[in-house]
């Protein structure tokens, strides 16, 4: 059943792409990048904390050795950018 709505402390989300697109997605990817580096030893760094579930998706789906590292980075305050990414 899809959700008509997503709720996020006083924010109201309504989704824009459906849960089995997203992982088709995810599943395609990392079906290129089990392909393209094969014979490589890759290492992925994921921003948290927005791509941890897409990172985490992700690297479910791969067959290669890699690794994966992540950094937490913000450029807001409240809901206006700053302008400058720093690192936390």
């Amino acid at each position: 059943m899809p959700l008509s709505q997503i709720r996020l402390h006083d924010k109201v989300f309504k989704p824009h792409i459906g849960a089995d697109k997203i992982t088709a997605a995810v599943t395609r990817i990392a079906e290129e990048i089990n392909r393209d580096y094969s014979d490589r030893h890759p290492v992925f760094l994921s921003i948290l904390n927005g791509s941890f579930m897409f990172t985490a998706d992700l690297m479910k789906a791969l067959t290669i050795d890699c690794e994966v590292t992540f950094i937490r980075v913000a450029s807001y305050e409240g809901t206006s950018s700053t302008g400058q990414v720093k690192e936390i």
